[in-house]
């Protein structure tokens, strides 16, 4: 790695410090708060060569932190929250300080980090579907114990509390004070002037960073916290009042659901956010049916009939669809396209690599072509086009100039050239080879990133790579919007 790039555990830590400190004290572990965040740094650098993309390096320190708190957290004591002055966020803050650890933790950190689905599971190191499930349940308890404190309320629609949770987190967290970083910025700066020092770089900034948080304690002031993206910035200001929130249907997001590209057949991953129900994996697939790709380039292979019901008994999952979701199919190149479509869903919703599904047509014998005796199972990455785009989604506005792309490479497939065209020129404006991990992860994929300046406009990033010794090319592609 250049000795240019070594200081994003720095920057990393600069833009994430306090949303960790103040994760950990609400965990109830803020006598620990300091070794704590330098255990999760530090073990974030040992894998900085092999986690790449930053949205999984701060999926990773909050994964640490969120379970070293819980270690040095005596297994009985229950959390104790900060005061807030409103007093429906306080009979709020107060409710779950009262709750059973393990369900209070699983809704302080979905709702302070605004993590669901698979990357809160994740984070919790469970299965999406036991993940989901514990907090539904959570989340109801809560609901039976905060009941109907203000006129017009419904306290049976766990809707209107999802959002109020989330605006009597932040507003807690905004009265811990933060471990102030302008001493480590200051050190970075004054590195940055003595470049060519003897001392390596990588050395003198990991020291830096870690003398640093090895000094952290509670400052005299608090940092109010810069705007940005929800999804990097959990302690950002909650927008919506709790009164509006009400009207807000809760939402699980980040929900995995695979559509097939038009133009290959390949199975394309989308991450959704689902409204919130008792039956997520149902949900999921129903979708398959109903909900349109953000991608043109996407299609679904089931465009008829609907799902009349699931049931999961060990690791074979039984799927009744009506007739007609049948009636497309033509051939066994048609069905197995639909069939996998809706196994690689089926299989990471639940959170199982080894789910087999079989099929029902109106509760009876589904078409031979659906027929398995042992159920249809995953196919590896045989499926999987050689190079996706996971981040951004087709469609995302930026509010900054700086964009980082980010993806997954099938192994075989040489290092992507990522190439931005501004759509209103039709000019070229960047053309890179994309920063590609040397190892894989734990699907089989090699991830890489880029990170660009844009100026103000819509662009198409397309990302190529050449594989298996092709003669023409494999690309992918997203439409974006910078603002300013």
């Amino acid at each position: 790695m250049p000795d240019d790039e070594l200081d994003w555990l720095a920057k990393l830590y600069e833009e994430q410090g306090p949303t960790l400190h103040r994760l950990v004290v609400l965990l109830g572990a803020e006598e620990q708060s300091g070794r704590i965040v330098r255990s999760a740094l530090l073990a974030l650098h040992r894998r900085g060569h092999r986690l790449i993309d930053p949205v999984e390096r701060v999926e990773f320190l909050q994964e640490h932190v969120v379970h070293l708190a819980h270690a040095v957290r005596p297994p009985a004591q229950r959390l104790q929250l900060p005061e807030a002055e409103d007093p429906r966020q306080e009979e709020i803050l107060s409710a779950l300080s009262g709750m059973d650890p393990r369900s209070a933790e699983i809704i302080v950190v979905s709702h302070y980090l605004t993590v669901f689905g698979p990357e809160l599971a994740g984070i919790m190191r469970m299965s999406v579907r036991g993940c989901n499930q514990r907090l539904e349940g959570a989340l109801d308890l809560l609901r039976r114990r905060v009941g109907d404190p203000t006129p017009g309320s419904v306290p049976g629609i766990i809707e209107s509390l999802s959002q109020e949770v989330t605006a009597a987190l932040r507003s807690a967290a905004r009265t811990i004070q933060a471990p102030g970083t302008e001493t480590l910025s200051s050190e970075l700066l004054e590195l940055g002037q003595h470049g060519h020092s003897r001392v390596g770089t990588r050395t003198v900034i990991l020291s830096c960073v870690l003398s640093v948080i090895l000094g952290l304690g509670l400052a005299a002031w608090v940092r109010s916290t810069s705007a940005s993206s929800p999804a990097t910035n959990p302690t950002a200001e909650a927008t919506a009042t709790a009164g509006a929130s009400r009207s807000i249907p809760a939402q699980v997001q980040q929900v995995p659901l695979y559509y097939v590209g038009r133009a290959d057949g390949k199975l394309y991953r989308e991450l959704r956010d689902l409204p919130a129900t008792g039956n997520l994996l149902g949900n999921g697939l129903e979708n398959l049916f109903t909900l349109a790709p953000l991608d043109p380039d996407y299609q679904s292979a089931w465009n008829k009939g609907h799902v009349d019901g699931v049931d999961l008994q060990g690791n074979v999952l039984t799927v009744d669809l009506s007739a007609a979701a049948y009636e497309p199919f033509k051939n066994p190149a048609e069905a197995r396209i639909a069939i996998d479509q809706l196994v690689y869903t089926a299989s990471e919703i639940t959170g199982m690599p080894g789910l087999r599904v079989k099929f029902l047509a109106d509760g009876a014998a589904p078409p031979t072509m659906f027929v398995s005796a042992e159920g249809f199972a995953r196919n590896g990455l045989a499926p999987m086009p050689p190079v996706w785009i996971t981040e951004p989604r087709n469609g995302t506005q930026f509010s900054s100039r700086s964009v980082v792309i980010s993806g997954s490479v099938l192994p075989a497939a040489s290092v992507p050239i990522v190439t931005v065209t501004n759509i209103d020129t039709n000019k070229v404006v960047a053309s890179t080879s994309a920063q590609t991990s040397t190892g894989e992860n734990a699907e089989g994929w090699r991830l890489w990133t880029v990170a660009l300046t844009l100026e103000e406009g819509s662009y198409d990033v397309r990302a190529t790579v050449s594989y298996d010794k092709a003669t023409v090319n494999y690309s992918e592609n997203k439409l974006i919007k910078v603002t300013e």
